[in-house]
C-alpha cells in the first residue's frame, strides 16, 4: 500500500493547480470584460499612467469610432492647435464635396505637446490603426519647446509611451496588455463607492471632447490682430514671450517631424499642415515675420526631402475675425472654416492623384 501521507499530497496538488487553473481563468474573464464596450462605457477613460488630462480620453474615443466604423480612414495629429482648430465632420464635409465619398478621421491632437511627443504618438497611432492617411498640422511652436520641459515630458515620459518607444518597464508593458490594468484604480474606487473621476455621469469636466477627437471652444478673442501690452502678466503673453522672442527650432523636434514624414515612404499618405495663427502672434517673436518665415522655410525644406506636401495658410486670411480664441487657438467658427478647406483641399489633391496615368 502506499502511504497515507502520499494521497495527501496528491490530492493537495491537484488543489492547489486546479485553484490556479480558476485563478488564471477568472483574470482571463475579468480581461475580456473589461475590453468590453459596455464595461467601458460608463467610466471614466484610464489615462494610462498619465498625468495628461487627454491621452487616455482620446485613446478611448479612437478605439470606439474604429469598432465602429472597423477602419479609421485618416488621423490628423498635432498640439493643442490641432485639438481645438481640427474639425473632422467639417473636414468630411469638404472631402465628400470633392470626391462624392465618405471618409472617417479622427482628431488626435494632444494640448501642450511638441513635434518630438507628437512623433512618438504618431508612431503608436500606425502600429495600431493604420490610417490610410496621416495629418500633421504644425506651428512654430512645435520645434521651440524642449522634449525635456515638462509639457512635452508629460506625454514621453508616460510608461506606456515610452514602452511603445522601446523602453520596456513593467508597468508600461501591463498598461500596454491589459485593460484590466489600466482600469484597475477605477475597481478599487468603486470598491469605496469614490464615484467621482469614476462614473461618467458623477464626474464633471472643464472641457468637451467630442467622440471624434475634436475639442470646440466657444470663446472669441477680440485682440488677436493688436500687439500684446507690455504690462500684461497673463499666463498667455508671458507664455507666447519666453517661447518665441528668442525663437530657436530644436533638433530633436525637427527629427520627429522628419520621423513622422518618412511614413510617407510606407504607405501612409503624409500632410504637413501649417495651423493657422493670427496677425497679432508676429508681434512674439523676437525678429517678428522673419523667425516665422525661418520656421516656414526650415519645415518646407525637410517637407521636399521626404516627398510630403507642405499647406501652407498663413498668405490665405481665410479665418474670420470671429474665428480666434487667442493668437494661435481656432474656436468653433474657425475651426469649421479651416477643416472644411483642409477636406476640399484633401479630396482635390486625391482627385488629381487618381486622374495621373499609371506607369507602364
Amino acid at each position: 500500500m502506499k502511504p497515507a501521507t502520499l494521497q495527501i499530497s496528491t490530492r493537495s496538488g491537484k488543489t492547489v493547480s486546479l485553484t490556479i487553473l480558476l485563478f488564471f481563468l477568472l483574470i482571463a474573464v475579468a480581461e475580456w470584460v473589461a475590453r468590453s464596450e459596455s464595461f467601458q462605457a460608463p467610466l471614466t477613460p484610464p489615462k494610462m499612467g498619465s498625468h495628461h488630462y487627454q491621452l487616455g480620453h482620446k485613446l478611448i474615443l479612437l478605439n470606439a469610432l474604429a469598432r465602429k466604423t472597423d477602419y479609421v480612414d485618416c488621423i490628423m495629429l498635432g498640439n493643442s492647435t490641432v485639438d481645438t482648430g481640427f474639425d473632422p465632420a467639417a473636414f468630411e464635409r469638404g472631402y465628400r464635396e470633392m470626391t462624392g465619398q465618405d471618409i472617417d478621421c479622427f482628431n488626435f491632437g494632444i494640448d501642450a505637446s511638441s513635434a518630438a511627443s507628437t512623433a512618438a504618438l504618431a508612431q503608436i497611432i500606425v502600429e495600431d490603426y493604420h490610417p490610410r492617411l496621416l495629418i500633421i498640422g504644425t506651428d512654430a511652436r512645435d520645434y521651440a519647446i524642449p522634449k525635456e520641459d515638462h509639457e512635452p515630458a508629460v506625454v514621453l515620459n508616460t510608461p506606456w509611451v515610452a514602452y511603445r518607444q522601446g523602453n520596456f518597464s513593467l508597468e508600461g508593458w501591463l498598461l500596454d496588455h491589459f485593460y484590466l490594468y489600466r482600469y484597475r484604480q477605477h475597481l478599487a474606487r468603486l470598491a469605496r463607492f469614490q464615484l467621482e473621476d469614476t462614473l461618467w455621469s458623477r464626474t464633471k469636466l472643464n472641457y468637451e471632447i467630442l467622440p471624434n477627437g475634436f475639442t470646440p471652444l466657444s470663446k472669441v478673442g477680440t485682440y488677436i490682430n493688436d500687439p500684446p501690452d507690455p504690462e500684461d502678466h497673463s499666463f498667455e503673453v508671458t507664455y507666447y514671450t519666453r517661447i518665441y522672442s528668442s525663437y530657436q527650432m530644436l533638433d530633436a523636434n525637427l527629427e520627429g517631424l522628419k520621423s513622422m514624414m518618412e511614413y510617407h515612404q510606407s504607405g501612409i499618405a503624409v500632410i504637413l499642415v501649417e495651423m493657422p495663427v493670427s496677425d497679432g502672434l508676429y508681434y512674439f517673436f523676437g525678429n517678428r515675420e522673419s523667425d516665422y518665415n525661418r520656421f516656414l522655410a526650415r519645415v518646407g525644406e525637410l517637407a521636399t526631402m521626404h516627398h510630403v506636401p507642405f499647406w501652407q495658410t498663413e498668405s490665405l486670411d481665410f479665418i474670420p475675425d470671429t474665428g480666434w480664441v487667442d493668437y494661435s487657438h481656432l474656436n468653433k467658427t474657425g475651426a469649421e472654416v479651416f477643416s472644411l478647406w483642409l477636406g476640399q483641399q484633401v479630396g482635390r489633391a486625391e482627385g488629381q492623384e487618381s486622374r495621373k496615368p499609371s506607369r507602364p
